[in-house]
């Protein structure tokens, strides 16, 4: 599907409160990479026994071949379709909407995770799904870099 369909079905995702039937909230992992993520391992044992908890979308670059990752892996058969990034660039950002719009496609993610695929969990996968539903606040992080490329104010 193209960009452009996928954003619109993104955006028609219903924005309702309740629903007629049970359904588990989940945590978005959403990783960002250039090829493998480096630190899988650890990874695993993060998700390991919270299946139904989470979804995992994995956008890398084009002519990253997966065909090392395991059949029995958590992030096998998570990429999302992607397009070749680079750094600090439009690309990039268009890169992060588009794992955020296949997110949206799944009704029962309510909060999202951006990652690389050098970022690494420094707590249990309870306390960060807890402290994740059970906040209201937007962790996005933002400051002003000293030198000629930070914000001047």
């Amino acid at each position: 599907m193209s960009d452009e369909e996928l954003f619109w079905r993104s955006s028609m995702v219903p924005k309702v409160k309740e629903f007629p039937f049970k359904r588990v909230p989940k945590v978005a992992f959403m990783f960002l990479t250039r090829g493998p993520i480096l630190l899988s391992p650890l990874w695993e044992l993060f998700f390991k026994g919270n299946e139904g908890f989470y979804s995992i979308y994995i956008h890398s670059d084009p002519s990253y071949n997966q065909s090392h990752v395991d059949e029995s892996s958590i992030f096998h058969g998570r990429r999302i379709p992607s397009k070749e990034v680079e750094w600090g660039k439009i690309n990039m950002v268009e890169a992060e909407k588009r794992l955020l719009a296949n997110a949206l496609l799944d009704i029962s993610n309510q909060r999202f995770v951006l990652l690389s695929e050098a970022c690494i969990p420094l707590f249990n996968f309870s306390t960060i799904y807890t402290h994740l539903m059970n906040s209201t606040k937007n962790f996005v992080e933002t400051y002003d870099q000293p030198g000629p490329s930070g914000a001047r104010v």
